[in-house]
């Protein structure tokens, strides 16, 4: 897993962004389909992670991060970003 992935859910989390929107670097629609933003937060909330205890967490979301998104994690080739696991391409907006 990259330390952008994890600096990623890091603002996810000290943004407390529990809209629809899909972290930086990870497939949309394997995020939704999956429902991994309900799961994550599920999961912070049963480890206690809040925006006070992130970086004494930073282990913790790493290893999550390895077992439960690095699969969604987006392959960047410019323009172009493609999931590996559904393979769905996206352009890169920026």
């Amino acid at each position: 897993m990259s330390m952008t992935l994890y600096n990623t859910l890091k603002t996810f989390l000290v943004n407390n962004n529990k809209s629809v929107e899909t972290p930086e670097g990870v497939c949309p629609n394997c995020w939704g389909r999956q429902e991994y933003q309900g799961k994550f937060f599920e999961a912070v909330k049963r480890e206690g992670i809040d925006t006070q205890n992130i970086t004494e967490k930073k282990g913790w979301i790493q290893a999550y991060a390895e077992q439960h998104l690095s699969g969604i994690e987006l392959s960047k080739s410019e323009p172009i970003n493609t999931c590996v696991s559904c393979g769905l391409k996206y352009v890169d907006e920026k």
